[in-house]
């Protein structure tokens, strides 16, 4: 999967809100998606991008989970329908960012 175009969103997002930008360190494909690594204001996160359900139908859904690498720690989800733009779209970024900051 490329995420390069995803990652930019997600940057985009975060730019509107002062922070950012998240800086890749790898990417790894998997059957229902693919995980990117890298770091957020100087600590490791995982964006998790699945996709849910099989097929065309109603049930097939994306979703963006941001973890943090260090204690597994969900920090934030965002759900689509149709495509993982979508859940990036509809992603609190905001609220991310302020766990990211409770974190230290």
């Amino acid at each position: 999967m490329n995420t390069s175009s995803l990652i930019n969103q997600v940057n985009e997002s975060l730019a509107t809100l002062g922070a950012g930008p998240f800086m890749t360190d790898s990417s790894t494909d998997s059957e229902t998606g693919a995980v990117v690594t890298g770091r957020l204001d100087g600590r490791v996160l995982r964006i998790e991008f699945v996709e849910e359900g099989s097929g065309d139908g109603p049930e097939k859904g994306h979703r963006v989970d941001v973890v943090d690498d260090v204690s597994g720690e969900k920090l934030g989800t965002g759900r689509g329908d149709s495509t993982f733009a979508d859940a990036i779209s509809s992603h609190n970024w905001g609220g991310t960012v302020e766990a990211l900051k409770q974190l230290g």
